[in-house]
C-alpha cells in the first residue's frame, strides 16, 4: 500500500514538473513574441500597408486629377477592464481627421479633393443618392477584403450608379474611406503588458478610390497604424496613409 501511495506521489510530482516546464515555455513564446513585436515598433514607424491599382491606372492609362471625397466612416472604441465600450463622438472627429489627412496626402499626388457635400445640389433626393451609393460600396467591400488582389485584374466595380451622383464631368474618380480600431485604458494598457496578451491601440483603414464614369474600383489601398489614433500626435496615421498612398502615380 506504501509502495502504491508513493509510486502515485511521484507521478503526481512529474505531472507537476511537466506542467510547469509547459507553462515556462509557454512564457518564453511570449516573451519572445513579445521582443519581436516591440522590435518592429521600435524600428518603423509601427504601421502596415498594403495597395493595388487597376491595370488601367497602373498603365496610366486612366489619369486621376480631380476626386470627391465621400464622407468617411471610422469607428473607434475604447477597451477598458470592463470591456469594449463606444467612442461616438470621438469617431466622428476621427472621421474628420482622417478625411483632412487622405486630403493632403492625395494633393501631394497633385489630386484636387472636393468633398461629397460641395458636389451637386443638397436636397434630400441628394441625400438619398448619396447614402445609396455609400451602402453599395459598403455591400462591395467585404469582397474586395476577400480577394484584394483581383483589384489589379480589374474585377470590381459599382456599375454606372455612380451616375446618379450627378457630379461635374471633370471629376475623374470618387474615394470612400472605412476604418476601426481601438484605444487602452492605462488599466487595460497594464494589464496586456503583466498579461502578455499583446493587447495594442491600433486603427485599420481601408481607402477606395472608385471610377466616377464607369463604378471600377481603380485603387484599393489597406493600412494598419499601431498607436493610439485618437492622440494629439497624428504622425503615425499620417505616414500610414502617405504609405498607403505610395503607388498611386502623380497627376500631370
Amino acid at each position: 500500500m506504501s509502495l502504491q501511495l508513493e509510486y502515485s506521489e511521484n507521478i503526481d510530482k512529474l505531472k507537476f514538473v511537466g506542467q510547469l516546464h509547459e507553462t515556462k515555455d509557454l512564457m518564453k513564446r511570449k516573451l519572445l513574441y513579445l521582443a519581436f513585436f516591440a522590435a518592429f515598433v521600435a524600428t518603423s514607424p509601427a504601421t502596415l500597408q498594403s495597395q493595388y491599382l487597376h491595370p488601367k491606372v497602373s498603365g496610366k492609362e486612366t489619369v486621376i486629377r480631380n476626386v470627391v471625397l465621400m464622407p468617411a466612416k471610422v469607428e473607434i472604441v475604447k477597451q477598458s477592464m470592463k470591456g469594449p465600450e463606444g467612442m461616438a463622438a470621438e469617431s466622428d472627429l476621427l472621421s474628420t481627421r482622417v478625411s483632412q489627412l487622405i486630403t493632403e496626402a492625395l494633393a501631394a499626388k497633385h489630386v484636387n479633393v472636393s468633398s461629397s457635400a460641395a458636389a451637386g445640389e443638397t436636397d434630400a433626393q441628394k441625400t438619398y443618392v448619396l447614402s445609396d451609393v455609400q451602402a453599395r460600396y459598403d455591400a462591395l467591400l467585404p469582397k474586395i477584403m476577400k480577394k484584394p488582389k483581383d483589384v489589379k485584374k480589374g474585377r470590381f466595380t459599382l456599375g454606372d450608379e455612380v451616375l446618379n451622383l450627378n457630379l461635374a464631368k471633370t471629376t475623374d474618380a470618387i474615394v470612400f474611406v472605412r476604418g476601426q480600431g481601438q484605444k487602452l485604458t492605462k488599466g487595460k494598457s497594464a494589464f496586456s503588458i503583466l498579461t502578455l496578451s499583446l493587447n495594442f491601440p491600433y486603427l485599420m483603414l481601408t481607402i477606395g478610390i472608385v471610377d466616377a464614369h464607369t463604378g471600377d474600383v481603380l485603387v484599393f489601398a489597406t493600412l494598419i497604424a499601431i498607436a493610439d489614433a485618437t492622440s494629439q500626435n497624428e504622425k503615425p496615421l499620417r505616414k500610414a496613409i502617405e504609405k498607403s498612398l505610395k503607388k498611386l502615380p502623380l497627376a500631370p
